[in-house]
């Protein structure tokens, strides 16, 4: 007989799903406070429970109350590398970037071949500008895994920030001709040849990420730039709003859509658009001398 039973944690019940004598872990899921602060209460020793209650508060944009639960977890519950990991992330997001490195190295204290850990130690490096230590973790993180995506992704941007632009090539290109079909590695090699003014390798690389990817918002605001640089600027007012029906928030095609506008007399729109890069932290002098002619 097979019996399956419902974890409700308004009433703390925990459930086994029991197939003959076999027995598997309960499942949580955390859909107010009132039910984080419960799980936590009542399983104040297991990792789960505080990360659990952490995601809740972090989807909910609450990411300072996720830092605080995540820190209860740190003392309270057991050792864990991926609370200290998420921890680690939480205060990567507040910029708190000495408190995310150490919760980066206590999990490497616990786990020194974690990849995830070693990821995020070279974020946090290169966050601060010290981009030979960054580099050693990404390196690091790929022989750990030298199949995930992540460690790969991040090395060959770290490679290209560092101004190693025919490194971050050769890396992007042989991770790609291992076969991994990811839209994220192609972006990168995008990057690589726009670093080298290979416009036209770049823009084909972007389609590319459309094929294995065709809602990837990156992509198309990358080719809006392209298109402006083109100067073919209605393609990319195109390409840059499709990029922001995908995600709104995507700051390089509110740029580029912003260019292009101006570009075609539509400043009032224009204006908008490059209000709201500038406040993303990106340069729109191009937009503003334009429209003060």
């Amino acid at each position: 007989m097979t019996c399956k039973t419902t974890i409700r944690l308004t009433t703390l019940v925990a459930c086994l799903v029991v197939a003959g004598s076999a027995a598997a872990e309960p499942t949580y899921s955390v859909e107010n406070q009132a039910q984080g602060g419960a799980l936590v209460a009542n399983s104040p020793s297991s990792p789960e429970s505080y990360l659990e209650y952490a995601n809740f508060l972090s989807a909910s944009g609450d990411d300072p109350g996720a830092t605080v639960i995540l820190e209860r977890g740190r003392v309270a519950a057991d050792p864990s590398v991926t609370l200290l990991v998420a921890l680690g992330r939480s205060y990567q997001r507040e910029q708190k970037w000495s408190r995310a490195e150490t919760a980066a190295r206590e999990a490497l204290v616990i786990d020194d071949k974690h990849a995830d850990a070693h990821v995020l130690l070279g974020e946090i490096y290169f966050a601060l500008d010290w981009q030979q230590s960054g580099l050693e973790s990404y390196r690091r993180a790929v022989e750990l895994e030298p199949e995930a995506v992540l460690p790969q992704v991040r090395l060959v941007g770290g490679l290209l920030d560092s101004g190693q632009v025919k490194e971050a090539e050769n890396r992007c290109l042989q991770f790609i001709s291992g076969g991994t079909e990811s839209a994220e590695l192609w972006l990168a090699l995008g990057r690589v040849f726009e670093k080298q003014d290979k416009h036209r390798e770049a823009f084909t690389t972007y389609g590319q990420v459309l094929t294995i990817d065709p809602e990837n918002g990156q992509a198309f605001a990358r080719q809006g730039k392209l298109f402006c640089e083109f100067g073919q600027y209605a393609a990319a007012e195109e390409s840059c709003r499709r990029a922001l029906d995908l995600d709104p928030e995507q700051s390089l095609a509110h740029a580029y859509l912003g260019i292009s506008l101006s570009y075609q007399g539509k400043n009032k729109e224009a204006r908008s658009h490059a209000l709201i890069a500038e406040s993303a932290g990106l340069d729109m002098t191009s937009v503003w001398k334009r429209m003060d002619r």
